[in-house]
């Protein structure tokens, strides 16, 4: 939760709602991500390590993508601007590269 706080470039108090979604974020990007690379072959990953910075990045940036996804529809991000806004992928291409899925391992 400190990383993403400071991936954020936010400071939050405990107990807030915004610093309980932060953990929810955390858990859930830590999660589906490790399932994500269980998926893809990469079976030596550990839940309490990551393998390297690009996959930590890779977290970061999913989980980030969930935290700023509150209070909006759907996978996009809550805007008030009257123009409106562009869809938005929480699982963009480059977290994907990042964490290395939807590519085949080779062993």
């Amino acid at each position: 939760s400190q990383q993403l706080e400071t991936y954020l470039g936010i400071d939050m108090t405990d107990p807030s709602d915004d610093y309980t979604l932060l953990v929810q974020s955390t858990s859930a990007a830590n999660a589906f991500c490790w399932r994500r690379r269980q998926e893809a072959g990469y079976t030596g990953d550990s839940l309490s390590t990551s393998p390297g910075g690009d996959i930590t990045l890779g977290v970061l940036m999913y989980a980030a993508a969930l935290w700023r996804t509150r209070g909006s529809i759907q996978d996009t991000f809550a805007t008030f601007d009257g123009m409106g806004s562009a869809g938005t992928q929480a699982m963009t291409p480059v977290i994907k590269q990042l964490l290395g899925i939807n590519r085949p391992q080779v062993a």
